[in-house]
């Protein structure tokens, strides 16, 4: 018995198929071309972010939990502690130094350099002022700016590096923040007086890279004016 050709899907069964496969296609576009809003990322993006977080925060703490640090930086310590970091020396990245404009005076030098285990490359402005306890230069603010690897998440770095700064310090007692697309900004520290100690935490979209800038102040003891020496009574 001769078998019967196989007989050719309908109308309603094509439609049905090609309507199936547009659906899927749709949501394997969607799958690959966009984030959920809560914040979730790829795999890959993930491991980059952690990685980036980790050198962030590696080179130690700062003494006595005084100061926030990044990269091995922290406002307060000493301007050949600061330039000892870097690599190469700075010698031959410094980009020249020049008088401050704040009210407290001081110099400020620029740096082109990498920093961290990672060999990521930044740039460094330093403020050094005259500490009158150690009787050496010391760094009253350090901002680093660094354009994150492109896989970076650079939104859940500030967030990440925010709460791990809250942990370094003993100084803090106030904390602001804003969230963006591909933007964050983060404020923390204490204001009391002598005991002045903050950071800012900066994440922005710049050429259509993420650009971290991590600004470090911490209120430094300035060296006592000279005192005039007594004038003399008339008629002795």
């Amino acid at each position: 018995m001769a078998a019967r050709p196989a007989r050719s899907p309908g109308p309603f069964s094509r439609g049905l198929t090609a309507a199936v496969l547009m659906v899927a296609s749709l949501a394997a576009c969607h799958d690959s071309d966009s984030r959920p809003d809560d914040g979730g990322f790829s795999a890959q993006d993930s491991i980059a972010t952690a990685t980036e977080v980790r050198a962030s925060l590696e080179g130690g703490t700062a003494p006595g939990k005084q100061s926030y640090m990044y990269r091995g930086l922290y406002a307060g310590m000493t301007r050949p502690a600061l330039e000892g970091r870097m690599t190469p020396s700075a010698a031959d990245s410094v980009g020249g130094c020049q008088r401050s404009t704040a009210k407290d005076g001081g110099t400020t030098c620029t740096y082109d350099t990498v920093l961290g285990t990672d060999s990521a490359r930044v740039a460094v402005s330093a403020t050094y002022v005259s500490d009158a306890r150690s009787g050496s230069s010391v760094a009253r603010e350090i901002t680093i700016v660094r354009q994150l690897p492109i896989d970076v998440d650079g939104v859940r770095v500030v967030q990440e590096l925010a709460d791990a700064f809250a942990a370094q310090t003993t100084l803090l007692d106030h904390r602001e923040s804003t969230y963006g697309h591909h933007s964050a900004t983060v404020r923390m520290g204490t204001i009391k007086g002598e005991r002045e100690n903050y950071a800012t935490v900066v994440v922005a979209e710049k050429h259509g890279r993420e650009e971290l800038t991590v600004t470090l102040t911490r209120a430094a003891a300035l060296a006592p004016a000279p005192r005039a020496a007594p004038q003399k009574k008339k008629g002795k």
